[in-house]
């Protein structure tokens, strides 16, 4: 059996009200990671992370995003960002878009499920999410759990535009 305290849960100071909740999120989902990341014009960039893939998602951690380069597979958290709206990979392995992607070739994480943030003003700043090395589904509860997550977060960057920083 793995050692629960074998992983550190890490969050920017703005975000650190959050580092249980993110915890007990990754638990309740069975799932290797959750992140609060931070949307930059070229990459994304770890604002909060919990479960066990913590060494591999350390905060200030950064993601180059593929921008308009049609040779490299696009960062999950950058659709997400780029569409203002939740991306659900079941399987990238199988997947057109997110086949090869980072996550996947380097840390074994081919099931993603994230959710935008926004600013107060509505602008999307990151996004929440969950990462696995199982090919599987969430079910509504489990999604609105996640997205009850985002929700604390933008209640924080709303009152502290520099939390994700």
């Amino acid at each position: 059996m793995p050692d629960a305290k074998a992983h550190k849960t890490d969050t920017t100071a703005g975000l650190a009200p959050l580092a249980d909740h993110l915890e007990k999120v990754a638990e309740r989902l069975g799932v290797k990671s959750v992140l609060v990341m931070r949307s930059e014009a070229d990459s994304m960039v770890v604002a909060a992370t919990a479960g066990e893939a913590t060494q591999h998602y350390t905060v200030g951690a950064a993601g180059k995003k593929a921008l308009d380069d049609a040779s490299r597979v696009p960062l999950y958290c950058e659709r997400v960002v780029d569409g203002d709206h939740a991306v659900f990979v079941r399987d990238s392995r199988d997947d057109a878009t997110f086949a090869g992607n980072e996550d996947e070739v380097e840390f074994g994480l081919h099931n993603y499920l994230g959710v935008p943030v926004h600013d107060g003003a509505g602008h999307v700043v990151g996004t929440v999410c969950v990462l696995d090395d199982n090919s599987r589904d969430y079910t509504d509860e489990e999604r609105a759990q996640l997205s009850e997550l985002a929700s604390e977060v933008e209640r924080i960057v709303e009152e502290d535009g520099g939390a994700l920083s």
